[in-house]
Order: structure tokens, then C-alpha cells, then sequence
């Protein structure tokens, strides 16, 4: 008797190990169900809760903040908040980054003022900006330019240690590259810092973005401003649960979205990194 050929089983094994392969289309199917059953686990989390323990406290149900969400989402003062929230944590970081990237150019170019700053900038990054609040709130009073200047010393500070540690870690071997061909500093900001540190200043980036959103709604619920924290204190002062419940999650959404676009803007930049490449950025 003779056995099949061994050719003839490697291709049976081959086609079998082929068709069971799984696919990209099958990695993102089984990825969304993966999410849409840990969204499903947190909302009957959410219902046990509100339904037990937190109903004491009024704390609202899924379905209850819903409607919420719905009517106010018909209002135009909804909007006009988010909006208000919104451009106070962009101008912040505007300032934040306007500040930071040349401080941090200045720091990482030279390593004896690197090392010299080390303690004021571990020192500044660790100062919490609503120990700050009250000295602010007698300069500045309950007006937007408080929350400016609160976003402004603590966004500041991630832009500034991620910009001067881009800047130091440029290969040696490339500045005396830059030396040798007697570039110029336009050509080497463009040519050479720019691309070694764009990877690291959008960490900083999306950092601070998160911080001057934090800080943006800190500085209305606690200066009294107009924007999300403001309307939060005063869904909390009248009790209305339902909708400081609103509010604080309309606040999480928006720190969501806020990364998102910076991821984004991440991949277009820097289509040519090999973290973007690969899927890293995310």
C-alpha cells in the first residue's frame, strides 16, 4: 500500500491553515464587539447603582440622564457653554504652546541650562494650579483671563519638558553633520530639530490639551465664569442631579474628542514617523 504523497498533504495543510486565517476585517468586527459589550457591562453598572445604593443620593439612571441630555441639547445656553469651555481651553493652550516651544528650544539647545533648570521645571510641573486660584481670582476676578492664566501655568509645563528633551536628544552625529555642511539655523530648525522633536512636543501637546480643558471648567465652576463648570455649580446648588450629571459628562466627551483630534492631527503631521506608520499614535 502506499501512502498518500507528501506534496499532496502539505497543500491540503496549506489551504486549511489559509482559510482559518483571520483577517483585518475579522480583527475590527471582534474589536467593536469588544467595546460595544464593555459599553453595554458599564451602563447595567451604571443601572445597579442608580437603582440601589446611589438612589438615596438621587444619583440618575442611564435612561433618566438620557432625557436629560436630550432636553438640554434643545437648548441653545447648552451649546453657547460648550462653545465657551471650548475656545477658553484652545486660547489657553494657544498661550501654553506660544510659551513653552521657545522656552523649551532655549533649555534642550544648550545641556548646562538644561541641567540647571532641571529643579525649577520638576518644581513648576508639580505645583498644583487651584492652590493659585485665590490669588488669581483677587488679580484677575471671575472673568475669562483667570481661567487663561490658570490654563497657562499648568499646560505650560509639559510643552516645555517635552520640547527642551526632543531638542537634547538630536543625535550628535546630525548636528555635526549640520556643522560640516555650515547649514544655517533656518535649516537646521526645519531640517533637522523640527523633525527630531514633532514626535515628542505632540505628547507634550496632547498633555496640555487635557489640562486646559481640566482647567478651563475648574476656573468656571470655582471663579463663577460663564462655560460648563459654571452651569455645573448651579445644577448642583439647586440639586438637579440629572443634569450636573449632564454636564460632567458633556466635560469627559468633549477631554475625548480633544484627544482624538490631536491624535489625528498627530497621524497627518507625522505620516512619516514609523510610531504613525505602525499604528503607535493611537
Amino acid at each position: 500500500m502506499t501512502g498518500p504523497k507528501p506534496t499532496a498533504v502539505t497543500g491540503t495543510k496549506s489551504k486549511a491553515v489559509t482559510g482559518t486565517k483571520p483577517t483585518a476585517a475579522s480583527f475590527g468586527v471582534r474589536r467593536l464587539a469588544n467595546r460595544l459589550l464593555a459599553i453595554l457591562v458599564a451602563l447595567v453598572v451604571w443601572y445597579l447603582f442608580a437603582s440601589g445604593p446611589g438612589s438615596s443620593s438621587g444619583f440618575p439612571t442611564p435612561l433618566e440622564s438620557f432625557r436629560s441630555a436630550v432636553d438640554l441639547a434643545g437648548t441653545g445656553v447648552y451649546w453657547s457653554n460648550i462653545a465657551t469651555s471650548v475656545e477658553t481651553a484652545l486660547l489657553g493652550l494657544a498661550l501654553a504652546v506660544l510659551v513653552g516651544v521657545p522656552v523649551g528650544l532655549l533649555i534642550g539647545a544648550n545641556e548646562h541650562v538644561r541641567r540647571s533648570t532641571q529643579l525649577i521645571l520638576d518644581f513648576g510641573r508639580t505645583v498644583p494650579a487651584i492652590a493659585l486660584l485665590p490669588l488669581f481670582l483677587l488679580l484677575f476676578g471671575a472673568t475669562r483671563d483667570l481661567g487663561l492664566v490658570l490654563i497657562l501655568v499648568s499646560a505650560v509645563w509639559p510643552v516645555i519638558i517635552q520640547t527642551s528633551y526632543a531638542v537634547g536628544e538630536i543625535s550628535p552625529q546630525l548636528r555635526r553633520v549640520a556643522r560640516a555642511y555650515h547649514l544655517t539655523r533656518w535649516h537646521r530648525l526645519r531640517h533637522l530639530i523640527a523633525p527630531s522633536m514633532f514626535p515628542f512636543v505632540f505628547v507634550g501637546l496632547r498633555i496640555a490639551a487635557t489640562i486646559s480643558l481640566l482647567m478651563a471648567i475648574s476656573s468656571e465652576f470655582l471663579g463663577g465664569s460663564d462655560g460648563l463648570g459654571y452651569v455645573l455649580l448651579q445644577a448642583m446648588q439647586i440639586n438637579d442631579t440629572e443634569r450636573a450629571f449632564v454636564y460632567s459628562f458633556t466635560a469627559a466627551v468633549l477631554g475625548l474628542l480633544l484627544n482624538l483630534f490631536f491624535v489625528l492631527l498627530q497621524r497627518r503631521v507625522l505620516w512619516w514617523h514609523p510610531s504613525v506608520r505602525k499604528g503607535g499614535a493611537a
